[in-house]
């Protein structure tokens, strides 16, 4: 059982009248997921643009930070070269046509599928007799199965990829707007 302090109270009653905020984001993240589910091929091309920002700007903020860091040998030269390489990519992104860009975002993509989901199921098997192991093996297997498609199927992957965040825009909006509505209990 939790006790609620008068600063917790007041935080509530005024996370409470803020209620239409959440509402606000849920209805733009439905419009979002339907906007992506009809005009597939749109959401796709906004996928790709938001990859190549995101690979330029994480690119320039990982060089800035292994230089600014107290790391030195060879997580300074890691960071480096990681650093480098996405801002490379960004470039080589940026200059291609959109089936280069496509091709680029679904290799990298799946390619941290892979890494990941491995690492996952690695985690998941040395993990014996802890709880969620299975569901560890499991998203480890979906999880590389899913890089493997997204590096052999660019032009599919992608679409998938695209389709599967439209549906979790639609599944996030609604529980944002059904919570909104919890939320505004509280400032009454």
């Amino acid at each position: 059982m939790t006790t609620s302090t008068p600063a917790s109270t007041d935080a509530l009653v005024e996370l409470g009248k803020k209620w239409w905020l959440l509402l606000l984001l849920g209805i733009v993240s439905v419009a979002a997921g339907i906007a992506a589910i009809n005009h597939p091929v749109n959401a796709a091309r906004s996928l790709i643009v938001f990859f190549g920002i995101w690979l330029l700007v994480s690119g320039i903020g990982t060089i800035l930070r292994s230089l600014s860091s107290d790391i030195e040998g060879s997580g300074k030269t890691l960071g480096l070269i990681s650093g480098i390489l996405s801002v490379s990519i960004a470039f080589m992104f940026f200059s291609g046509t959109i089936v280069d860009k496509v091709v680029i975002a679904s290799l990298f993509i799946g390619i941290t599928f892979v890494f990941r989901g491995s690492a996952e199921l690695v985690a998941g098997i040395a993990a014996k007799g802890q709880p969620g192991r299975g569901w560890a093996i499991f998203m480890g297997i979906v999880t590389m199965i899913a890089g493997l498609i997204m590096i052999n199927h660019p032009v599919s992957g992608i679409a998938a990829l695209t389709q599967v965040i439209a549906i979790f825009l639609l599944v996030l909006g609604f529980m944002e707007i059904f919570s909104s509505f919890q939320v505004r209990k509280l400032g009454k």
